[in-house]
């Protein structure tokens, strides 16, 4: 059910010489008396009010200088709560936080840049809240209204017909930012795993809280662990996760040929209500950039560059003695192909990716911006390059482009939002809405030596 953005409180002051409103949020405890107020000559009265939905008490208002230093600050306690703080004229960024709960809050908020960090299991039991305004105080009085949304996703799963043999169940989302300052800006990295608990036949987690992707991706590691060991299939979202979105993770464990999961995430979201289908394993039948990572017994850890089994390892990563992860980039090439924000071609990008297979491997995508990079950056020399095509043809396949007119050596990434070359010297941009593009699949697969 979508959820508005809330105004918690209202902030009055006398004569507002300019006013610039932003979203942010934080928490913290009211050290007003440590604060010398003695030359303050401005009065800012603050009162609260719900427009709607819930709000938790207390709050805590924050008034930082230009230098980000710390020039007042008190608590409401609640809605009928009318608060004063005493400050000189001049241009300050008033910080109002709400919810803190079990986040790490800094030892002080005496200056804007002091984090909030999300707890060490990289997740909260409660939604953090912040609101922010510039003001400009040139007189006695003034008048600034807050709002204040919130800076988390919420995220919830459920899995069902799990064997009875599993005895936990835990999902790891990583590439989460792990700090917010006082200013509402992002920081850090971190990996939630998030435990799920047994009700009847159905394994599910608490609805927890985690701060917006850091990434331009999301990767979930579904984790099943029996007396033989764990077992992990993952699925990477080709976006981040949002702030104010509730995310909900609805799963079934399917047995086929080999296991894999089904569901649907659903984006029940406070703001606008999204949808995404997913598949988990072997059994995948995911298109576009997603991509289904995929485990395979090998002999031994096959060599970048090379020919494997019929197909182009373009790239190993995480390489240890007994495992690895593998980008395979196809061997087949597609020419003049639109991007999917071109009128009449929507569809044409993902229907390839649907339709390709090389032998045993299906479920082929678009690579990720952060694949396209890691592509540019091992095949931007051209020695690299050449060994790379080599195989290619050697496989009767298609080699990469780097030479030609204009967009003729760009290929598709990120969704077909983007294009990149296989080049050092080329960025990664946006893709046009009448340009033909090239376009080249890539599959992850996790090998694991017998």
């Amino acid at each position: 059910m979508p959820m508005k953005s809330i105004q918690l409180f209202r902030i009055f002051l006398p004569m507002l010489s300019a006013l610039a409103l932003t979203s942010c949020f934080s928490p913290a405890e009211d050290n007003a008396d440590a604060i010398d107020d003695s030359t303050a000559t401005t009065r800012l009265k603050v009162t609260t009010r719900a427009a709607s939905g819930e709000v938790t008490y207390p709050i805590l208002v924050m008034a930082y200088d230009e230098s980000g230093a710390l020039k007042g600050e008190q608590t409401i306690n609640s809605e009928s709560d009318e608060i004063s703080l005493k400050l000189s004229e001049g241009a300050y960024h008033i910080t109002a936080l709400s919810g803190q709960g079990n986040y790490t809050e800094p030892s002080s908020y005496n200056q804007q840049s002091a984090l909030i960090n999300i707890p060490t299991a990289g997740y909260a039991s409660s939604p953090l809240m912040m609101g922010g305004a510039d003001v400009l105080l040139t007189s006695a009085s003034a008048k600034v209204n807050v709002v204040m949304t919130y800076r988390v996703a919420s995220l919830s799963l459920s899995l069902e017909s799990v064997p009875e043999d599993v005895t936990a169940v835990s999902v790891g989302v990583s590439q989460q930012y792990k700090a917010i300052d006082m200013s509402g800006t992002f920081s850090g990295s971190s990996t939630a795993n998030v435990k799920c608990t047994k009700t009847g036949d159905v394994w599910t987690s608490d609805q927890v809280y985690l701060l917006p992707g850091a990434g331009s991706s999301t990767t979930l590691t579904l984790s099943l662990t029996n007396a033989e060991g764990q077992t992990s299939y993952s699925y990477e979202l080709s976006e981040p996760l949002m702030a104010a979105v509730p995310y909900t993770i609805k799963g079934t464990y399917v047995e086929s040929t080999a296991p894999y999961i089904t569901g649907v995430i659903t984006i029940e979201g406070w703001q606008e209500e999204r949808s995404f289908d997913f598949e988990f394993g072997s059994g995948s039948s995911s298109g576009g950039t997603s991509s289904v990572t995929e485990y395979v017994e090998v002999a031994a850890i096959p060599e970048q560059s090379k020919s494997w089994e019929g197909h182009i390892v373009a790239l190993v990563e995480n390489a240890t003695e007994t495992e690895a992860d593998l980008l395979l980039l196809g061997i087949k090439e597609y020419k003049d192909v639109f991007a999917p924000i071109a009128e009449g071609h929507e569809n044409d990008m993902s229907a390839i990716a649907n339709d390709y297979s090389e032998d045993e491997f299906k479920k082929w995508s678009v690579p990720t911006e952060e694949q396209a990079r890691s592509l540019k950056k091992q095949y931007g020399d051209t020695t690299y390059l050449a060994k790379l095509n080599d195989c290619i043809t050697d496989l009767s396949g298609d080699i990469v482009i780097t030479s030609g007119t204009g967009n003729n050596t760009r290929y598709l990434c990120e969704n077909g939002t983007k294009s990149f070359n296989f080049t050092t010297n080329g960025s990664i941009t946006k893709t046009g809405k009448t340009t033909k593009y090239r376009l080249r699949l890539v599959k992850k697969i996790h090998v694991v030596v017998k």
